[in-house]
């Protein structure tokens, strides 16, 4: 169980990746990179992989 006031692993995580995803789409945006499908797609299925396993790391630890 997490102490109370404590950061919950998978919301940080969720919110790191979504703040970086937002800075890399501002980036293409501006063209100061340029993105394409084929470039982006393995980014955003990292950044889901990360989100999912910092999740069910913090459930496991919150029931262990």
């Amino acid at each position: 169980m997490r102490p109370p006031g404590s950061p919950d692993a998978g919301a940080l995580v969720a919110g790191l990746v979504l703040v970086a995803l937002g800075a890399v789409l501002l980036l293409d945006r501006l063209e100061v990179l340029d993105l394409r499908f084929g470039t982006l797609a393995p980014i955003a299925c990292a950044a889901v992989g990360a989100v999912l396993l910092a999740s069910g790391l913090s459930r496991r630890d919150g029931q262990g």
